[in-house]
């Protein structure tokens, strides 16, 4: 079910986040990833919890880069599979830090995502579980298959969502770490660091924005996928050999 988000998230400043965290303590943590430090936030005064994302300097995208996007893409969205938004913070602050053997003063920012609290954590922790930083390879046998199912059905309602609005996101970090179970183990699509918005795209879109790819590559790239879907079939003989394989790509001829 999606809806217009009708209470926007509120921008929290860094000293109550830092509250609620325990100062982002390791007791708190819930989970790392390579945007960010995810923490259990507490309020003390009405026991509220909250998902509190702390963005990391080393991560593979430049933390404001990565709160400018996962925050304007997500803000004013609601459904029932994409993780709620409900705070942000954007603090800049004058510090003492080391350079060239030195102490200056620096302006340091501090970026943090804040989201509802989603209690049975990722679908990969679900699925495999883990022991320290490692994946245990064994499946869990505790998720019968009628939750599977619904959770697959779940995150296929929240794409449906993301790539039919007025103006398309493309989440293109979807993977088990980033599907968040709730209580009742509804799945919620999260982490949108990478996400992009995009206008609809069509053959002319496509043609007139990347001229030098032609139409005649549009083309190929369709039959390409068309034959790697054909690769996968269930039933083993109605793969293509790769005799078969080479015979169609020849068919495409080249630009």
């Amino acid at each position: 079910m999606a809806t217009p988000s009708l209470i926007l998230p509120k921008e929290l400043p860094y000293e109550f986040l830092k509250k609620i965290t325990d100062d982002f303590s390791d007791d708190r943590k819930i989970s790392d990833s390579p945007f960010g430090i995810l923490y259990k936030g507490i309020n003390p005064d009405d026991g509220k919890v909250i998902a509190v994302k702390k963005l990391q300097e080393n991560a593979p995208m430049p933390p404001n880069k990565a709160f400018a996007q996962e925050v304007q893409n997500v803000m004013a969205l609601k459904h029932d599979n994409i993780v709620q938004l409900v705070g942000f913070c954007s603090e800049t602050t004058k510090r003492l830090v080391q350079f060239d053997k030195r102490y200056i003063q620096a302006d340091i920012t501090e970026s943090l995502i804040c989201y509802e609290y989603l209690p049975n954590g990722s679908l990969q922790k679900n699925l495999f579980g883990t022991k320290g930083d490692q994946v245990v390879s064994s499946v869990n046998p505790i998720i019968d298959w009628d939750t599977r199912f619904t959770i697959i059905k779940g995150i296929c309602h929240g794409l449906r969502f993301l790539h039919k609005l007025d103006i398309p996101i493309i989440h293109m970090d979807l993977k088990p770490e980033n599907i968040l179970l709730d209580a009742n183990m509804v799945p919620k699509i999260a982490d949108f660091a990478l996400s992009r918005v995009r206008e609809k795209w069509t053959e002319e879109h496509i043609a007139s924005k990347y001229p030098s790819l032609g139409y005649g590559c549009l083309q190929q790239v369709l039959a390409c996928i068309n034959i790697g879907l054909k690769c996968v079939a269930i039933d083993r003989k109605l793969r293509p050999s790769i005799v078969d394989i080479v015979h169609m790509l020849n068919g495409l001829g080249s630009r």
